[in-house]
């Protein structure tokens, strides 16, 4: 699927066919891979201590967030069909859209159809290219679209946020499933930047995004024991990581 369709191409981190910066992106992938596992290690952290020891796994927001995530994979696994892929695809070339704006570019096209999409735009990075793979672009429309309803009949009726949660936990997994679907085809938009650079990227994005929701959802968690949490997982990596290695080594019969 050509998801990504350049006009009149101007990268801001120079010509994405470029031997040295593919070799360069490729180095820097390799760098992010400890990121990754940092990042992961914080999530259980994260997940361990701040939301299952205090108990917000049971609270009505956090069930909500679940039966949300299970009636999309219910959808998906059970019920896939053409219109679904239409929305994939819609959501997918309007965040390429969205990021273009953001970083001042012009679009002057957006096609979307259910076997495909693209958009034509003066303006390309990495950032643009692996944003719909990182981006849920339809919970952040239910976010977006709950905050103007509560602006509006906060008045008048106040609606209930665990059905915010429940839209959050629906449409986050709806990006996730077709997120880990699509990926494992060709796309154009992880193969000009290179697989394991592209990879590593989304990973680290993701995990992220995950961490942020629930340090924002729960009331156990902070920006601050996240913070914590990540610098010491990166200031004991090396030590923990030769002490494994020791131990392997120790282990080999000879």
């Amino acid at each position: 699927m050509p998801a990504f369709i350049p006009a009149a191409f101007a990268d801001a981190f120079g010509d994405p066919e470029s031997p040295a910066l593919r070799w360069t992106k490729r180095f820097i992938g390799v760098l992010l891979l400890p990121v990754c596992w940092l990042m992961l290690e914080t999530l259980f952290v994260l997940l361990g201590a701040d939301t299952l020891a205090g108990a917000y796994w049971k609270s009505s927001g956090f069930i909500f967030f679940g039966i949300g995530c299970l009636v999309w994979l219910v959808l998906f696994y059970g019920a896939r069909c053409a219109p679904m892929m239409w929305l994939y695809v819609a959501g997918h070339e309007l965040t390429h859209a969205l990021f273009v704006l953001v970083f001042r570019g012009r679009v002057s096209k957006v096609h979307i159809s259910a076997d495909g999409g693209h958009i034509l735009t003066n303006r390309n990075n990495f950032i643009i290219s692996l944003s719909p793979y990182f981006f849920p672009f339809y919970t952040a429309v239910a976010i977006v679209t709950w905050a103007l309803i509560e602006w509006t009949v906060a008045e008048v009726s106040k609606p209930d946020t665990v059905w915010l949660y429940g839209l959050i936990g629906f449409t986050w997994m709806f990006h996730l499933t077709f997120t880990l679907w699509m990926i494992r085809r060709d796309q154009p938009d992880v193969d000009q930047n290179g697989r394991l650079f592209s990879f590593t990227i989304i990973f680290i994005a993701n995990i992220l995004l995950i961490c942020m929701m629930l340090v924002v959802s729960s009331p156990t968690a902070s920006f601050r024991g996240f913070g914590q949490s990540l610098w010491e997982n990166a200031r004991t990596l090396y030590p923990r990581l030769v002490e494994s290695l020791s131990e392997m080594y120790a282990a080999l019969p000879f």
